[in-house]
């Protein structure tokens, strides 16, 4: 159980290296709703829906179950993830999208960095 929670960890904060001079920062609430919220996000095994009421719900490798909550601040996506048994701390996410591809960078920009596809 514990190697399928660090394996779901590690899908959800691998970096990876996308930049893009056509990427877009999403830097209002109002542009996240519209171009990522009730869409279905996938990263390797891992898919995710941000639901625009606030909920982060999808599954991590191995089938472990990730849910969590999420907030707008500022011009930073906040979010409190759970993956298994596994708490993560809460984290605000600096936000870009490219085409169908959106980037989440970690501790306010300076972190590390996950892309998600969209798949709807």
């Amino acid at each position: 159980m514990k190697s399928t929670t660090i394996q779901a960890v590690a899908a959800i904060v691998l970096c990876i290296a996308a930049t893009s001079a056509n990427a877009k920062d999403i830097r209002k609430e109002s542009q996240f709703l519209e171009s990522v919220a009730g869409k279905k996000l996938e990263s390797g095994g891992t898919w995710l829906v941000i639901t625009p009421d606030g909920k982060i719900e999808g599954v991590g490798r191995n089938d472990v179950k990730i849910k969590g909550a999420w907030v707008w601040n500022k011009k930073f996506w906040c979010r409190n993830v759970v993956a298994g048994q596994k708490k993560f701390p809460e984290d605000c996410l600096e936000v870009s999208i490219d085409g169908n591809q959106v980037k989440f960078v970690r501790k306010k920009g300076k972190g590390d960095a996950i892309v998600y596809t969209i798949a709807n």
